[in-house]
């Protein structure tokens, strides 16, 4: 239940930020011990179960720390002690445009692949400083370990749990099987090679178990998933597109024969204040000629004189004279 609201908090994160345009990777599943995220900004904060993380973030841990996320595309990271990352590419819109680039400065992280290292694989990478390591759908263990770590030799390393891995250089490109671990020294003179045993230091952190079951959970519903994100950026598309041509509906219309612009009528439309016996009368009143009490007095012709009381109409004195 808890990673389906994870999940749901991950969909609707863009709409509950609004105003911050950086893109949403995934969200923290757990903190354990001190950690830090930085922000592209230089904003730094401590990580809290369940708030978003960005593309462009960095996350650092310290002795005996970890963190988990939740990623966008349904993969699952362990970000272990002492290490540090940066979610340098992270779209997970569900197309064939989706990527992820990891960069590992240092330390360990526990990747299992999304819809992006399944569905997208040559654009799903890990870089540390020497190698790039891509998978083939994987569940894999990317590390790089600074001179001075007492982990063990310094250079990179890649440990393969499920599926395949390949670790590439400029001395070329060494495929890891399942169950198998790669090494590449940090003097960079050879090409990367095989181990014939596994590291010491590829071992189950606290709460491994708790991390292995809620990534088999979220697996099942990978590609419903990737689905409804699908839908989701195709209706968001569509707003977009439907808010784009607003402009051009309000552009003036040609008018058809015989009637009038639209744009001369608006103005009427928008005065609801005015009773339409007002309007009628004041376009009978447009061009009138004047009324004879506006017209010059010469041209009114001789004046009437006013009836006297109880004379009939027609027989006024000077008429019966004539």
């Amino acid at each position: 239940m808890r990673t389906l609201l994870l999940a749901v908090a991950i969909c609707l994160a863009p709409a509950a930020h609004a105003q911050d345009t950086r893109r949403v990777a995934g969200a923290i599943e757990l903190a354990d011990g001190d950690a830090l995220i930085e922000a592209k900004d230089g904003r730094s904060r401590q990580p809290v179960v369940g708030e978003s993380i960005h593309e462009g973030d960095t996350i650092t841990t310290f002795a005996r720390s970890e963190v988990h996320l939740h990623m966008a595309d349904g993969a699952q990271f362990i970000v272990r002690e002492d290490s540090k990352i940066t979610l340098s590419e992270y779209v997970a819109d569900g197309g064939d445009k989706d990527r992820s680039l990891v960069d590992l400065a240092k330390g360990a992280l526990r990747s299992i692949t999304g819809w992006i290292g399944q569905y997208n694989r040559s654009n799903y990478r890990i870089r540390t400083p020497l190698v790039t390591i891509g998978v083939r759908g994987t569940d894999h263990e990317p590390t790089h370990l600074l001179p001075g770590d007492p982990r063990g030799e310094p250079g990179s390393y890649d440990k393969v749990n499920e599926g395949s891995a390949f670790m590439e250089t400029k001395q070329g490109i060494v495929e890891v099987p399942k169950n198998r671990a790669v090494f590449h020294s940090v003097s960079g003179k050879a090409a990367p090679r095989l181990l014939g045993a596994i590291p010491a230091f590829f071992r189950p952190g606290r709460h491994e178990q708790r991390f292995v079951a809620r990534a088999q959970e979220v697996r099942k519903a990978i590609p419903q998933r990737r689905m409804e994100r699908q839908e989701f950026v195709r209706q968001r598309g569509a707003a977009g597109g439907a808010k784009a041509v607003r402009p051009a509906q309000a552009q003036k219309a040609a008018p058809m024969p015989g009637k009038p612009p639209a744009k001369e009528l608006a103005p009427k439309m928008r005065q609801p204040d005015r009773p339409l016996h007002d309007k009628a009368k004041d376009a009978r009143n447009i061009d009138r000629p004047k009324a004879a009490s506006q017209a010059p007095k010469d041209a009114r012709g001789p004046e009437k004189k006013p009836r006297r009381p109880g004379e009939a109409k027609g027989h006024r004195p000077d008429e019966r004279k004539r």
